[in-house]
């Protein structure tokens, strides 16, 4: 199937007559329609639905109204209600061989008698009677309702099957309608009655009333789980709708400043500790400024002083030694005269001895300026070997900490500034708690009805166990050599048979749904290694996941992202394992997961989701990169732009400005 076009006249937020070309381009298969919380995205998602399947159609807004009280209210407030609303789907699918060209339309007007709907079916531009009478019968072989909700869905219907417990009873319901064997169960409750029906015929009176009386207890019971069904449904729509209301209250209010109003005490802790390290860092670096780090300033000319303190030691040395060398050299020549030494000897002697003591006698002769200790050579050595290089290592790493703290202080101080005042967030923070506390009794509520069905399922299977037995009391007796006997005992034959053929009908099948599941979650997930593994009960459909070591992974040990991307692949598993070649309309496809998870899905999913998708995106979903990424995927773009004054939300090409 391919969807070609869709319009809508005065449906729900679309006031007049708007309409989208969703046909494809070759290898571009996206439309992608850009609009802002309350803008229409869901409603475009509901009108699809309700063309197709009228009253089985699963509306996200319809909550507990009747299926004609809804399409009243659907009806665009500022139009004539004689005149009503419509919806046409215009779309190809191959039938026989042959591509057939449909339009489905659907309208419906408030009458005389209420809400009166038209359902017309054109084929190859012609109107066709055959599937106009018949369509939903015919919508119901090609695409039943029970397994739209694998190709049409929300971000809320991912979170909802990736966070709840009910993904079992979800994968069941589906597997169920993909084989078939929901036509199994029927034929298996028929024969049940056709055995409670032959098992009461001959009944004495007080055993026909028994069985009449439990017939009738096991009535009540399916008439309260039907109810408990609808409200079941109802309260999905309902907390749906109630979640979409809370992820918008909770937009407002961080897009408001709410999160920093509730951060405001973490923020002021924040600073003060800050400021607190800024002034013991300057304290730190006040004292390194006190103590030798200046002298920094003059480090060439420590290295002079050093070198003169130095010298001046040599010249007090040569000093000293020139007074003993003066009186060694006259008791040495001295001595040679005595020991009548001859002259030439005794000259060339003193000679050498007179230039010996030049040296010394030069030096001593220099003036000695800063005659300082000679302590002080060393002193100023270590000084600029150790004491400095130090101070400036500290004066370095104090100076950069003050500068970072100084961005700190400053970052922290502009949150502060843009933290609202509690009274401009009061009301917003009141409509957000409120919307919160329905959302939550909601849930509660919810849960309440699916308590409920389990007690009834469970008194359903007593009551049952109780007409069976009634039903077979003295039933060999008073049946004896009659064929109503042969045909129980066949029935419950055909039964056994019927419950093994499901079980192996599911087992057969499900090894390749979960090959399909497995290589849909791998492919979208970023932890390659994390999961080898992907097995479904065949009786309770319960999903485990397995490591490469083979051991199981329980799903608390996903992230929340992760757990939404498993969700997304058992759909998008069983959507490849039906073998309908049908669109995929995702409606907030990003939710709220996280930027690696969400680029998973930009890459390997929408692209390859199937040969068409429609994807229904908030102003903070699809964009920058993300909007570059799938670009060359996008066939057409279209946004949906609310006019308050007007009160109606009109289709145009393009989206949103960046």
């Amino acid at each position: 199937m391919i969807l070609d076009s869709i319009i809508l006249e005065n449906f729900g937020a679309y006031g007049g007559r708007q309409e989208a070309i969703l046909t494809p381009e070759d290898g571009k298969p996206i439309i992608l329609f850009g609009g802002m919380n309350g803008g229409g995205k869901t409603t475009l998602l509901d009108a699809l639905q309700l063309a197709f399947y009228g009253p089985k159609a699963r509306i996200s807004n319809r909550g507990r109204m009747a299926y004609k009280e809804y399409l009243r209210e659907s009806i665009h407030r500022s139009s004539d209600p004689g005149e009503g609303a419509n919806i046409t789907v215009r779309f190809r699918r191959v039938i026989e061989g042959e591509s057939r060209n449909f339009e489905l339309h659907r309208s419906w007007r408030v009458g005389v008698k209420g809400i009166e709907e038209t359902v017309r079916v054109l084929r190859d531009g012609l109107p066709d009677d055959i599937f106009t009478e018949h369509w939903d019968e015919t919508i119901e072989a090609y695409l039943p309702s029970s397994i739209a909700h694998l190709f049409f869905f929300d971000g809320e219907q991912i979170k909802e099957l990736a966070e709840g417990g009910h993904a079992a009873e979800i994968l069941g319901t589906a597997i169920h309608s993909l084989l078939g064997l929901d036509l199994v169960d029927r034929l298996e409750n028929d024969l049940k009655v056709f055995e409670r029906k032959k098992k009461g015929e001959g009944l004495d009176p007080e055993a026909a009333r028994k069985l009449a009386q439990a017939r009738g207890e096991l009535a009540e019971i399916d008439h309260q789980q039907e109810k408990a069904a609808m409200e079941e449904g109802s309260l999905v729509n309902e907390a749906g709708r109630l979640a979409k209301e809370l992820r918008a209250k909770e937009d407002e209010f961080k897009k408001e400043g709410g999160e920093l109003f509730l951060k405001r005490k973490e923020i002021e802790d924040a600073l003060a500790a800050n400021v607190t390290k800024k002034r013991t860092a300057e304290a730190q670096l006040r004292e390194l400024i006190a103590g030798p780090l200046p002298l920094l300033m003059v480090e060439h000319l420590l290295a002079e002083v050093e070198q003169v303190v130095r010298h001046e030691a040599e010249i007090k040395r040569a000093r000293t030694v020139q007074d003993i060398l003066t009186t060694r050299d006259a008791a040495i020549l001295e001595g040679l005269k005595a020991s009548k030494t001859p002259a030439q000897t005794l000259t060339s002697i003193a000679k050498t001895l007179d230039d010996d003591r030049k040296g010394w006698v030069e030096r001593a002769e220099e003036e000695l300026i800063l005659d300082a200790d000679d302590s002080l050579a060393p002193q100023i050595a270590h000084l600029r070997g150790t004491v400095l290089p130090t101070a400036d290592q500290q004066a370095r790493e104090m100076t950069a900490k003050i500068a970072t703290l100084d961005e700190k202080i400053a970052r922290l101080e502009s949150e502060l500034e843009r933290v609202p005042t509690a009274e401009r967030i009061a009301d917003l923070q009141q409509v957000l708690a409120a919307v919160q506390r329905a959302h939550q009794a909601k849930l509660a509520e919810l849960e309440a009805v699916k308590v409920r069905r389990a007690a009834l399922a469970k008194q359903r299977q007593m009551a049952e166990a109780r007409l069976d037995k009634i039903g077979d009391s003295d039933v060999d007796a008073q049946f004896a050599e009659d064929g109503r006997l042969r045909m129980l005992k066949h029935s419950q034959k055909v039964r056994d048979t019927l419950g093994r053929f499901r079980t192996r009908i599911v087992q057969r099948h499900t090894e390749s749904m979960e090959a399909l599941m497995l290589e849909s979650f791998r492919k979208l997930l970023r932890k390659k290694e994390l999961v080898q593994g992907l097995t479904i009960n065949p009786e309770t459909f319960e999903a485990t996941l397995t490591t490469k070591d083979g051991k199981p992974l329980p799903f608390d040990r996903l992230s929340a992202g992760e757990k939404q991307l498993l969700a997304t692949s058992l759909l998008w598993g069983l959507a490849r394992a039906s073998g309908r070649p049908v669109p995929t309309i995702i409606d907030t496809p990003l939710g709220r997961l996280d930027s690696s998870h969400r680029r998973h899905l930009i890459e390997r999913y929408f692209p390859s989701a199937s040969h068409q998708v429609l994807l229904l995106s908030t102003d903070e979903e699809i964009v920058g990169n993300y909007l570059k990424e799938l670009e060359p995927f996008i066939s057409r773009t279209y946004l949906l732009e609310h006019n308050e004054a007007a009160g109606q939300t009109n289709l145009t090409e393009g989206y949103f400005s960046v």
